[in-house]
């Protein structure tokens, strides 16, 4: 069993430690793509073949735009595939991976079980919620765990629209990505790489917004260069950045900045 609210405390207190560590967020699309199946954020429709089957689903146009548009095809992207399991079922000391939880849509598609049995090993310990920094911990994410980040050396991934004038806290690189960085981004791993080789970087706290490459590059990087923190943030950050993709589809986002100063409570993820 895990607490949504100690769960945060765990990371929280990483966070603002020195302690080198890795925090990999395995959400609903990462499922389905490391069930090999189909996925595509296109314009105006969307397939997840494990939840929906393979026909597109249709959905406002608009609401995935050029940010957040990516595909997954089993046949012709089996290597990026590989390298996600690759991700998940690695095993380090401070290696943490979110996972769906036994709530909402996750636990009628059974992705919580998928990943438990993926993972293979009954020690939990290095397993979390996907949804630790968002969802009803969103507003513990702003005022606490932002506010650390004032005093850390930061390295940013993000959409290459990224607005980096309104961030609450300074960077000292941004490497930026753009649509459908699953693909066309994948040589970001070797770039990062050197550039950690080459500039001696540690100490640094890096924050990864790019969709499923966030998962091969904590796992990556933390792999050879674990003298620094690796933490994937999802979409956290979308409004800082002034980014839109999060307005049609980020519900504890909308939800969040409809009343900053008094956040309507939202959903508590669940382990039992």
């Amino acid at each position: 069993m895990k607490d949504f609210t100690k769960e945060f405390d765990k990371l929280l207190s990483l966070v603002s430690s020195k302690e080198p560590f890795a925090f990999s967020r395995f959400s609903d699309g990462e499922v389905t793509i490391l069930r090999n199946k189909k996925l595509t954020l296109g314009d105006g429709f969307f397939v997840q073949a494990d939840v929906h089957g393979e026909n597109p689903y249709k959905v406002p146009e608009n609401t995935y735009p050029e940010e957040e548009r990516k595909h997954f095809d089993p046949e012709s992207d089996s290597k990026f595939q590989k390298r996600l399991v690759e991700s998940f079922v690695f095993k380090k000391r401070n290696y943490f991976k979110g996972i769906p939880p036994q709530n909402g849509i996750f636990d009628t598609n059974h992705s919580w079980s998928f990943c438990v049995g993926l993972y293979g090993d009954k020690d939990h310990e290095h397993l979390s919620f996907t949804n630790v920094m968002i969802n009803d911990n969103y507003k513990r994410f702003i005022y606490e765990m932002l506010p650390v980040f004032k005093n850390k050396k930061i390295v940013l991934v993000s959409n290459e629209n990224s607005d980096l004038s309104n961030l609450p806290f300074d960077i000292v690189k941004h490497f930026p990505i753009g649509s459908n960085c699953i693909k066309n981004n994948l040589d970001l791993v070797e770039e990062c790489k050197v550039w950690i080789q080459e500039n001696g970087i540690k100490d640094h706290i890096f924050l990864f917004s790019a969709s499923s490459l966030s998962n091969i590059l904590c796992y990556e990087l933390y792999k050879d260069f674990d003298n620094n923190q690796y933490l994937d943030i999802g979409s956290s950050l979308g409004p800082f950045l002034k980014l839109e993709g999060w307005r049609a589809t980020r519900d504890y986002l909308n939800v969040f900045w409809s009343s900053p100063n008094n956040p309507p409570a939202q959903e508590v993820d669940i382990w039992n």
